[in-house]
């Protein structure tokens, strides 16, 4: 969200200007609401005594940066009721142009699935949050104006000083412990309200979003994704590790094609008493860091939720540390990380219930709590390992390897098939990362 790409948005600008100066929309493109009066109308909702003059549009994130929508910054300018000049800027969500890239990244659900968290499950968790009346609410969201069928408009958290990560770098303890913190307040808002109000939140958070890509009915779609994405697994690790090693064995295994889909299939589904509402997505490029002048971090921000889904809280977990973080950090700072996690999830449940005396779970309990954290770690080790087939390379990529969802829809050059095929890259770092992954949960029973 943080990279503006002139050049990738010239046509983009140009389409807009015209359309100002005409009054006229095109219905052929996925923004043709982003129009003066569309803005005017969501800016009278922040802030009802300002007229709009003009705005300008630039690409919101880099290529490499977002795969399944497209991320446009847009700055508005006008005047309040005092003639003064008055500025804002918003992010402006939508499905990408092109009707068989949205095809092909599922653009559509996973579109649908984050307008349902914006617009059933966040508003049903902060109302049951609101009436606890805690003293350290969960807010690491971004305020969202509108969420629809293909659009979503969000405030620009540039303008708070927000911070995206460098996807290649990963992060380091410090911003996983500040990122695992905020986790553990989401989820321990999921798990209060289920069990202060299970009906109401079965109904309103965990039946609001769905399962998008790990679902039976999806499994020949995504066959020769990841028959391409294990391929070039096995070749990093092969040539990292050599072949005949009980690493390569093993890592094979958990890599036959007639099993491995049904297997992150299973492990997705809810596992009772400790499933919550996950972020889905939860790596690098969706945490978003605001600092002192220092360097100290100061708050935490998640975004995009297109792949929000009701499963294990240790999902989330192992999607950030397993495919955004080395093997030496691990290492060092795993068990403290998981402690921090563990101690903001039992400190939410417990302000969140605090005057709910009647409750009886042995998630309440601490210990016990810690024990089920670790039961699930073990038990979705192999989905994180899943992950990091498609999120490894997808995180060390360079740009130009990337798909370019910008790309001009009305391009008279050929359209593409709708077969999507995972980023390659055999990169040292891609290659290390990986390898020392699959070295780190075999040699841990987990895999």
């Amino acid at each position: 969200m943080i990279e503006n790409e002139l050049s990738a948005c010239f046509l983009y600008v140009r389409h807009h200007v015209s359309a100002i100066l005409h009054s006229v929309t095109s219905t052929s493109d996925m923004t043709h609401h982003l129009s003066l009066e569309f803005l005017q109308d969501l800016v009278a909702e922040v802030d009802p005594h300002v007229t709009l003059t003009s705005f300008q549009v630039e690409t919101g994130s880099g290529r490499g940066d977002n795969y399944t929508s497209m991320l446009y910054r847009v700055r508005v300018e006008g005047v309040n009721e005092m003639g003064e000049c008055w500025k804002k800027s918003i992010i402006y969500k939508c499905l990408p142009d092109n009707a068989e890239r949205r095809q092909a990244f599922k653009s559509d659900v996973l579109f649908k699935n984050e307008v349902a968290f914006y617009t059933q499950a966040l508003p049903a968790l902060r109302e049951f949050q609101s009436s606890c009346h805690v003293r350290t609410p969960f807010r690491a969201t971004p305020r969202c104006y509108l969420a629809r069928e293909t659009e979503i408009v969000l405030e620009d958290l540039c303008a708070r000083d927000f911070k995206m990560g460098d996807r290649k770098v990963g992060l380091d303890a410090a911003h996983c412990e500040a990122a695992l913190r905020e986790l553990g307040h989401l989820h321990g808002l999921s798990l209060a309200m289920k069990l202060r109000r299970p009906q109401e939140f079965a109904t309103r958070v965990a039946a609001s979003v769905q399962e998008a890509l790990f679902v039976p009915e999806n499994e020949d779609w995504y066959r020769g994704y990841y028959r391409a994405a294990t391929r070039n697994a096995l070749t990093m690790v092969r040539e990292a590790l050599g072949e005949g090693t009980r690493y390569l064995e093993k890592f094979r295994e958990f890599l036959d094609n007639s099993t491995f889909f049904r297997r992150m299939v299973s492990l997705v589904e809810p596992r009772e008493p400790l499933a919550v509402l996950c972020h889905g997505d939860f790596w690098t490029n969706n945490i978003l860091f605001r600092y002192s002048e220092s360097g100290e971090i100061l708050e935490v921000c998640l975004v995009d939720f297109q792949l929000a889904r009701y499963g294990s809280p240790a999902l989330d977990i192992v999607n950030l540390l397993y495919c955004c973080t080395s093997r030496e950090m691990r290492h060092k700072n795993m068990t403290h990380l998981l402690s921090e996690y563990h101690a903001s999830l039992s400190s939410s449940l417990k302000e969140l219930t605090r005057d709910a005396d009647d409750l009886e779970s042995e998630i309440l309990d601490p210990d016990r709590l810690w024990e089920m954290i670790q039961e699930e770690m073990r038990h979705c080790g192999r989905y994180g390992l899943g992950l990091a087939l498609d999120m490894i390379p997808i995180s060390v990529c360079d740009s130009e390897q990337a798909p370019d969802l910008y790309m001009d829809s009305d391009s008279s050059k050929p359209q593409e098939s709708n077969i999507v095929l995972p980023v390659c890259t055999s990169s040292e770092l891609c290659q290390r990362r990986m390898s020392d992954l699959v070295q780190e949960l075999i040699d841990s029973g987990d895999l």
